[in-house]
């Protein structure tokens, strides 16, 4: 993946770089460009703010949310309100406990009739051979930056643990405990929680494959001598992908970020890192990632498909540029993750505890009058995922309050008849904000054999043994292979398997985009065989005597209540869009979700304050 960190937004962090690049050419700042729109330039401030999770008094909403989520500091008291919160994913349910526990009347309705949670599904039980195992439909990993989701899990008491982005070797097993979790604000105050050290994962072995062009290598050879595989691409250059478009991302980091002397980088001042977003969203919001790296940065199709490949961002170069600027901080092998030791839903269900949460309530009408807000929910029947039988329909209920938090996906809310018509910039959000999918196909095997090395399989094997295609098998826990197959990416688990089960799930294809949409169409028999047939391809069919005949994929564009795994703008839709997204509407409908918040789509964290920023616009309108 990408190695590059903190980027635009690390707070008090450092990145080192090549040589800085201006604003790109044809840019608003460009010689001859039109005059500066004071609308546009308008967005861009409130959607700067957005980003950076401050107020026009330079306020750190990020240290406000953390106390709030943790305790240390309450909801302004008023008068309790009745408040219905639709959808109980992690915004929702967030949003919810802010406010019940300020004194608010609060109830939470969920179309899923069998859980809680949204976008954060943990597969478990009968639906593995050994159902001691469990494996990850949707979040799986926490990236150390995103402080609002640690900071919760520890108040909450949700254990964690490591997640290996890079391979390691599998003994000992590493722990974090209660690794200490700590924010800086640009306010001077530093807000931590947790007692034992910060845990700073160690280096990976780099034994995981390169397989593109026909060609297969370990990440650490190509790390070594990258030329051989650029050159497969028609790229000739000695350069690693990772380093490539991290000195590419030099343009956009100059806006919000100093560079030293020694080549690293430092946030601004917040007052001018504000500034310098919103002087970014003008310039570049117009931009997909294809048109940024051909026109800003002059790269060639030969560099541009070497690079997307290897850091996954072929999928998405149709997408907004600062997207993948966005995105660029947080999945990288420089980063440090962490998973839940039960699996990502035992936060949501620590989350639910408490909460008066009616399942099976399809929300399809929400009418507003002067005293408060009716909303119309009825019974559904069928699965979740790629239902084709199944319907919404039945005993329609009412549910009146005196305001309501919608937490559901736009595409979800494009099925909701409102009375009176929401204002028109919102409506325009809701049909219009582009949803990207995600799709992932996990294996289960009877044995850990990623493990192994090639005496382990020579032992295990005897004389049915046969040597790996690419090399000895190292012994390694955690990590993945990329490749230009229909598959893209693998990952293997980094934690012991629950209950000391002998096997283990392996994520034996995982895509996003246009990538997903090739496996969404697949049926989930073929998509277990083409994902297996790349994974022998990879590791050999000796690892054929270990695959049990339980799969799962998870298609999250065909789930009836996600309808999409994320949003991910295209270019421009920042700027005409965003700032109608978390907008309130007549102080009764709010919203809510990760779509709400521009610098985290996609994250646990985006929806955490989301529903945290949600729960303060009703409490400062009660």
């Amino acid at each position: 993946m990408i190695s590059r960190r903190g980027l635009l937004f690390a707070s008090g962090g450092a990145v080192t770089a090549a040589t800085l690049a201006g604003p790109v050419a044809g840019s608003s700042r460009a010689a001859g460009a039109a005059p500066p729109d004071p609308a546009r330039k308008a967005a861009a401030l409130i959607m700067a703010r957005r980003i950076l999770l401050t107020d026009a008094d330079h306020n750190d909403l990020t240290l406000d949310y953390l106390k709030l989520l943790t305790g240390r500091q309450r909801l302004r008291k008023t008068e309790s309100r009745d408040v219905l919160v639709v959808g109980a994913g992690v915004a929702g349910m967030v949003c919810a406990r802010l406010l019940q526990a300020a004194g608010h009347r609060v109830r939470v309705l969920e179309a899923n009739r069998s859980r809680v949670g949204g976008r954060v599904k943990t597969f478990r039980g009968d639906v593995w051979q050994d159902p001691r195992l469990h494996a990850e439909a949707g979040a799986m990993r926490i990236p150390s930056s995103h402080v609002l989701t640690l900071a919760l899990a520890d108040h909450l008491k949700v254990p964690r643990r490591p997640f290996d982005l890079v391979d390691l070797p599998p003994e000992p097993d590493q722990v974090s405990d209660d690794s200490r979790v700590v924010y800086k604000s640009w306010t001077g105050e530093e807000f931590a929680s947790g007692e034992a050290p910060v845990y700073v994962a160690p280096k990976g072995l780099g034994n995981r494959f390169v397989h593109v062009n026909g060609q297969t290598v370990s990440k650490a050879d190509y790390n070594a001598d990258p030329g051989p595989i650029n050159k497969s691409f028609g790229w000739d250059s000695g350069q690693t992908t990772a380093a490539a478009f991290d000195k590419a991302l030099d343009t956009a980091r100059a806006y919000t970020m100093t560079k030293n002397p020694d080549g690293s980088w430092t946030d601004k001042p917040i007052a001018e890192r504000v500034t310098g977003m919103a002087d970014l969203l003008y310039d570049m919001d117009g931009y997909s990632l294809l048109r940024y790296l051909q026109e800003g940065e002059g790269w060639s199709d030969a560099q541009i498909q070497a690079v997307g490949t290897l850091e996954n961002l072929t999928s998405r170069l149709s997408y907004g540029f600062l997207h993948s600027v966005f995105d660029a901080g947080d999945i990288n092998p420089s980063v440090t993750y962490f998973e839940f030791n039960a699996g990502t839903d035992a936060l949501t269900e620590a989350l639910a505890a408490d909460l008066a949460i009616e399942r099976g309530r399809v929300v399809t009408r929400v009418r507003t009058d002067d005293d408060g807000v009716t909303v119309t929910a009825e019974p559904e029947t069928g699965p979740e995922d790629e239902a084709c039988d199944g319907a919404i329909g039945g005993q329609a209920r009412e549910y009146r309050a005196d305001m309501v938090v919608l937490a559901v996906p736009f595409a979800a809310l494009r099925h909701v008849d409102f009375e009176p018509l929401l204002p028109y910039g919102k409506r325009r959000a809701i049909n219009e904000l582009k949803h990207d999918t995600a799709h992932k196909v996990l294996l289960e095997f009877t044995e850990r054999w990623w493990e192994w090395d090639e005496a382990t399989w020579r032992e295990k094997l005897g004389s049915d043994y046969r040597p790996a295609p690419h090399g000895d098998a190292v012994a390694a826990v955690g990590g993945g292979c990329v490749s230009d197959e229909a598959s893209r990416f693998v990952y293997f688990p980094s934690h012991p398997s629950d209950g000391g089960a002998p096997g283990g799930v392996v994520l034996a294809a995982y895509n996003w985009a246009e990538d997903a949409l090739r496996f969404d169409a697949l049926t989930p028999a073929d998509r277990h065989t083409e994902a297996l047939e790349h994974l022998t391809g990879l590791y050999g069919e000796r690892i054929r005597h270990y695959v049990t005949d339980r799969h799962v994929s998870q298609s999250w564009l065909r789930n009836r209540w996600a309808l999409g795994e994320a949003v991910i703008e295209t270019p421009g839709q920042l700027l005409s869009l965003g700032p109608h997204v978390a907008t309130p509407v007549n102080g009764r409908l709010f919203f809510a979700g990760d779509h709400c918040q521009p610098r985290y789509h996609a994250w646990i964290s985006g929806a955490i304050a989301s529903g945290t920023e949600a729960a303060v616009q009703v409490a400062d309108t009660a």
